[in-house]
């Protein structure tokens, strides 16, 4: 008898190994997933962006930088990163605003924090944009805002004010940028999959990153990613579906952003067809739910047939010698704060108020990996998003312990 025979197992000694590797980390993903996505439902979107940053970290370790896991990790925090720009942007350009209004713009710091009144939260859509999709809402316990806002805010009570302002300053930088670059790299990664869930994904991404165009005003950009996007639904959503006639809507809404009217209403008339055809649908229908939509779905065609006039008839020039006296002093009134707003070169400087992406892969940018020119996202779905990559891990595991 050799010693070959008595040899160990080593293939059996990994295998344990990489199982109880999995056993470790899968309950961190799961809870970095939960506390994340409950704070995306309660709009705290610092605390969002902490738990899918780590979890996006944690998820390339385990799986790899080209896993479709962590995609859709990136994914979860490129949306938290975009909605705290949205605020941010929409706070400081109300503040700036009002102190244009009250004559604070050439106040110092301290003397604007003395006065300054708290802002109401505001979450920031393009105006007099349809709801298309039926979005449900995500149920919360009672203790969830405590449970949220709770976790990795340690008050930090060393040091003097002006080492804190230092600080900050290094740590905060443009969550627009770090939003597109966290939505790319999930593109570059997500666009190896042919699958139609797969694809459906990367649609979702292509959409996020024309969000992010529109706000940052690059709308040009913002054309090319919804129309990508739109290609890629159109080959798997039916000509009835309430998400094709959304898109259709935001290629729209960014072509007229880019003085491309005619292009603009020729897809306005496309979103017409695709409600219609769904209207037609829920009419022959019997389900109470179908009926709730069609009288849901009125409300939209109307949103859409108001937009559609707007953009056929141009904007007629104010008249100010129509105007009464009083009318006229507050039409150059707030001429003049809006002017003084815009040469203050606050409105839209958000440098100062937002965290950057913290990582990066030389992967992505060997893949393609662009940078840009220059409402709402769904809670439910973006939970869904990360249970399907949760329950993709525990598959992988049980496969690595067979």
């Amino acid at each position: 008898m050799t010693d070959k025979g008595k040899q160990v197992d080593t293939s059996q000694v990994a295998d344990d190994d990489t199982q109880s590797a999995y056993s470790a980390v899968m309950p961190v993903i799961a809870d970095l997933l939960e506390i994340g996505t409950r704070a995306f439902a309660l709009g705290d979107w610092e605390e969002a962006i902490e738990n899918f940053g780590q979890l996006s970290s944690i998820t390339e370790q385990t799986f790899g930088s080209e896993s479709q896991r962590y995609a859709d990790c990136l994914v979860m925090y490129g949306r938290a990163l975009l909605q705290h720009a949205i605020e941010q942007n929409a706070l400081l350009a109300e503040k700036t605003l009002a102190d244009a209004a009250t004559g604070n713009l050439g106040k110092s710091k301290e003397e604007e924090e003395e006065e300054m009144v708290p802002l109401t939260k505001a979450n920031i859509n393009f105006e007099g944009e349809p709801d298309f999709r039926q979005i449900e809402s995500l149920a919360l316990e009672d203790d969830a805002a405590a449970a949220s806002s709770s976790k990795g805010k340690q008050a930090d009570t060393g040091g003097d004010e002006e080492d804190e302002e230092n600080e900050g300053e290094e740590e905060e930088e443009d969550d627009f940028a770090a939003a597109w670059e966290a939505l790319d790299l999930a593109r570059v990664i997500q666009a190896k999959a042919t699958d139609s869930k797969s694809q459906l994904k990367y649609a979702e991404t292509l959409m996020l990153l024309g969000d992010v165009s529109m706000e940052s005003e690059n709308f040009a950009q913002a054309v090319k990613d919804f129309t990508e996007a739109l290609e890629v639904k159109m080959q798997y959503l039916g000509d009835d579906n309430r998400e094709l006639a959304e898109l259709y809507y935001k290629v729209a809404l960014a072509h007229e952003y880019n003085q491309d009217t005619s292009k603009a209403l020729e897809l306005m008339n496309d979103v017409q067809r695709i409600l219609n055809n769904r209207m037609k649908q829920l009419e022959v229908s019997d389900k109470e739910e179908d009926a709730t939509e069609a009288e849901s779905l009125k409300d939209v065609l109307d949103d859409v047939v108001s937009k559609i006039e707007e953009w056929k008839t141009p904007q007629k020039p104010i008249d100010f010698n129509a105007m009464t006296p009083e009318e006229s002093a507050l039409a150059e009134r707030a001429k003049a704060m809006f002017k003084e707003a815009m040469e203050s070169g606050k409105i839209n400087d958000i440098s100062n108020l937002v965290r950057p992406q913290k990582k990066k892969t030389d992967e992505a940018e060997s893949s393609g990996k662009r940078k840009p020119e220059d409402e709402d996202t769904d809670a439910k779905r973006l939970k869904s998003n990360g249970d399907e990559a949760v329950a993709a891990c525990e598959e992988e595991k049980v496969e690595s312990a067979q």
